[in-house]
């Protein structure tokens, strides 16, 4: 397991005992209707999926602010060889979807993974052409359209490590302004064998 903290946001790598809550988050149509895959999810459907991502490639975490889980954000399906995944998030909790609690829990994250374990260039990103909230918020983060996609109904938008300096960098310093205390990322966590080894490299370095 591992948790990463900035910005008054916690980021806690989901388990075994989360699976519950993630699926009846991702039941629902606020959720699902903004989503490729939109079917009900079964609990089996559930386990089978925990299954398949608890691994060193795929990094979901639940998003807590204020004591409170709000919502999911995800890095899956990692390329070593690229050096590159597929990033996603959603929040739930009605009572923080005008807040900034997804900005902030995407710069902890990003920060994470172009600042500190360095082995990302490029993040990519799914969206669903029907949903202009959602385009807008990763264009503001960096995020830019493809090319040929914009005929495509779920598009694929890329976000460069240099892009994300640029467009990051001017939100990371308002984040910080506005977070005084917790402008530093920690990351702690369990060394174990779903992790990549640059993550358990860093976690050795907490721990000493």
């Amino acid at each position: 397991m591992i948790t990463l903290e900035q910005y008054g946001v916690k980021l806690i790598r989901i388990q075994q005992k989360d699976i519950e809550l993630v699926r009846y988050w991702r039941n629902q149509n606020t959720i699902a209707n903004y989503m490729e895959y939109r079917n009900y999810i079964t609990p089996v459907n559930q386990i089978k999926w925990f299954n398949s991502i608890n691994n060193k490639l795929n990094y979901y975490f639940i998003i807590e602010f204020e004591n409170k889980k709000v919502g999911l954000i995800n890095s899956k399906n990692y390329d070593s060889k690229l050096g590159f995944s597929e990033g996603g998030i959603f929040i739930l909790d009605k009572n923080y979807l005008n807040s900034y609690v997804a900005i902030y829990s995407t710069l902890c994250f990003l920060n994470f993974i172009f600042f500190h374990l360095k082995i990302s260039k490029k993040s990519f990103a799914r969206i669903l052409s029907n949903n202009p909230r959602a385009i807008q918020y990763n264009k503001q983060i960096g995020y830019k359209l493809m090319p040929d996609q914009n005929n495509v109904e779920n598009q694929l938008y890329e976000l460069s490590e240099e892009d994300y300096i640029i467009c990051g960098g001017k939100l990371n310093k308002a984040a910080a302004l506005l977070n005084p205390d917790h402008q530093i990322l920690k990351y702690y966590g369990e060394i174990c064998d779903e992790n990549l080894d640059e993550v358990n490299a860093l976690l050795i370095k907490t721990v000493k």
